[in-house]
């Protein structure tokens, strides 16, 4: 247990002191401008930067403070879940017991593989994590007789089924039929009680549709565009595109690292098993072993990856089938008739889980619901019903726990050493600077750093104050209108390299008033890889760059947006604001007729 605990408190200790570490400008800035402003922008499929901004006010904006805040937020659901789900597998267990806390706690540490790209921003991927999360700890606790602790976890699948939708919303649908199949198989479908969860979720979602249009009608405009917006792009999330099955190859290096953590485990569970001095000794050479890994990468002494390939998220299998095979081997004669329908049903939610988590995604599902692994973990601990009820404790599976944080660690090692988008492991960081309207402190490369510092002593000495509108036809760079404290008009990300992307940003930019347009500086990226055609401007009735002045120029740092080269980008600021908004005043009320 000592070891066990010692390993969840170093994992966490690791991940939390690199908050304050690198940056992404593209992916996770995008998500900072979101929260900072999300009633900038009519149209979002995605409600996540209006979930999380209370969160942002609260702590200043401060960027670290958001990572933490994400990170404990989804540790502190994970455990919760665990405790939870073990609990439910053997309610008769003193649930004050420390090994049930300690197995559980090592166990939901596996919620942090989340961050395995260091993506640590409060992101709409987080937000339906947390409330799938808290959907199945409401699915664990409802029950079909109407009690308090039954109408409870009614209610919080409420609350998870509404988050799931303000994350993800082909996440909520997938969730809402998984569900239902759930608790038909359970055997625990009341009608008056479902509709105690339809409620709350109807609640919170009409109480979110009029606090952020003000209407309801206004809030399915935002959806059906979002929608619209999303066919314009071409990224891949048409209906025919989600409706899919994903195939997943897993390497030979990681059929071994899968072999041997299932191995190592069993054999750790063995020794505690066995309650027999060599036995025991045996358990604890591996359990110091597993220790061993996850502090030899913690505390910053092993620099290298695994290596295993984009599909290194289904480690987390080798854990899975040791809790699965404990079960089998020392459950007894019979130990799967010892498991109710309702365990089978939520064992089979559980595994179905990170496929919720993945749909709509245009990535593969296997390799992105491997994020949300805990769910396949506590599917595999269901087995282990009949060995804790044999035993009368949880001190067997301590082991799991042990494993799952060495797993936990391997994953994340990858991503603070490849963090995404970024140049250099996040500890090869040395340069400190302040960034965005808030000033929040964040260790750099140089290269991330002298970018960034340049942006902003050209957009400073040309006079450009905190809260203008700036269009990015850089198609890349939200990091730097968040950097020199701009509002990104039309988009929180006007993102180019994609087929529609100019279609895109003529649909979110026509939304803008035409005061805004006006008054809009351009940041322009000249034959940048991802950049934003400029026929863009004549459709908003601006010149460019006829109506604009250069201001500033910088270089962009190699690796900026996953590139290497390094290129020129340009800071324009509005010459003729008079002329601009007359024209586009006038090709607006042309449309209209």
């Amino acid at each position: 247990m000592a070891v066990a605990s010692l390993g969840t408190l170093a994992i966490l200790s690791w991940i939390l002191k690199y908050t304050f570490y690198g940056i992404d400008f593209t992916d996770e800035s995008s998500y900072l401008v979101w929260i900072s402003n999300p009633f900038s922008y009519g149209a979002s499929a995605s409600q996540f930067g209006f979930i999380y901004r209370p969160l942002y006010i609260l702590l200043g904006g401060d960027i670290a403070a958001l990572r933490q805040a994400n990170i404990l937020i989804t540790f502190g659901l994970g455990w919760a879940l665990a405790h939870t789900h073990l609990t439910s597998l053997a309610p008769e267990v003193d649930q004050g017991r420390v090994d049930l806390h300690v197995t559980a706690a090592g166990l939901s540490v596996s919620s942090l593989i989340l961050f395995n790209t260091w993506l640590a921003t409060p992101n709409y991927n987080s937000l339906a994590f947390q409330a799938l999360l808290i959907t199945a700890i409401g699915l664990l606790l409802a029950e079909k007789a109407f009690t308090y602790r039954s109408s409870l976890g009614w209610i919080i699948i409420g609350i998870g089924g509404w988050l799931a939708f303000m994350a993800k919303p082909s996440t909520a649908v997938a969730l809402a039929v998984g569900i239902f199949i759930c608790l038909l198989v359970a055997r625990k479908v009341s009608i008056r009680l479902m509709l105690l969860t339809a409620v709350t979720a109807l609640g919170l979602l009409l109480s979110s549709a009029l606090m952020i249009d003000g209407s309801i009608s206004g809030f399915v405009k935002r959806l059906q565009l979002a929608a619209e917006f999303s066919q314009y792009l071409g990224g891949g999330h048409t209906i025919h595109q989600i409706l899919r099955i994903d195939n997943f190859r897993v390497r030979a290096p990681g059929q071994i690292a899968i072999l041997s953590i299932l191995v190592a485990a069993l054999v750790a569970i063995w020794g505690a098993y066995t309650e027999k001095p060599k036995g025991a000794i045996v358990s604890l050479i591996v359990a110091v072993g597993f220790f061993s890994v996850t502090a030899l990468l913690a505390f910053g002494q092993v620099h290298k990856t695994a290596g295993l390939g984009e599909f290194e998220g289904l480690l987390i299998f080798g854990v899975v089938f040791a809790a699965a095979l404990t079960g089998l081997i020392f459950g007894g004669p019979a130990p799967l008739k010892s498991i109710s329908s309702v365990q089978w049903a939520v064992s089979i939610i559980f595994l179905v889980m990170p496929h919720i988590y993945a749909f709509g995604t245009n990535r593969n599902y296997w390799e992105n619901g491997a994020w949300v692994g805990i769910f396949w973990l506590l599917a595999g601990t269901t087995l282990l019903r009949p060995v804790v009820r044999k035993r009368g404790n949880w001190s067997f599976a301590l082991p799991l726990a042990l494993a799952a944080q060495t797993v936990t660690a391997i994953l994340l090692q990858t991503g603070l050493e490849r963090p995404q988008r970024q140049t250099q492991p996040l500890r090869l960081n040395e340069t400190p600077l302040e960034i965005g309207p808030h000033r929040s402190v964040l260790v750099l490369s140089a290269g991330y750093a002298a970018y960034l510092t340049d942006a902003a002593a050209a957009a400073q000495s040309s006079g450009f104050e905190i809260g203008t509108p700036v269009i990015d036809l850089s198609g890349q760079s939200p990091g730097i209108l968040y950097a020199i404290g701009a509002e990104s008009i039309g988009q929180a990300w006007t993102i180019g390299g994609y087929p529609g992307s100019l279609k895109l940003a003529k649909a979110a930019l026509e939304r803008v008033a035409c005061e805004k347009i006006a008054a809009a500086w351009i940041l322009f990226e000249p034959d940048g890889p991802r950049s934003v055609p400029v026929e863009l401007m004549p459709s908003l009735g601006a010149a460019f760059p006829e109506a604009y002045q250069q201001v500033g120029t910088w270089r962009t740092a190699p690796g900026a947006g996953g590139y290497d080269g390094s290129r020129t980008q340009e800071l324009y600021k509005p010459t003729a604001p008079i002329e601009v908004l007359n024209a586009c005043r006038a090709i607006r009320a042309k449309e209209m007729k």
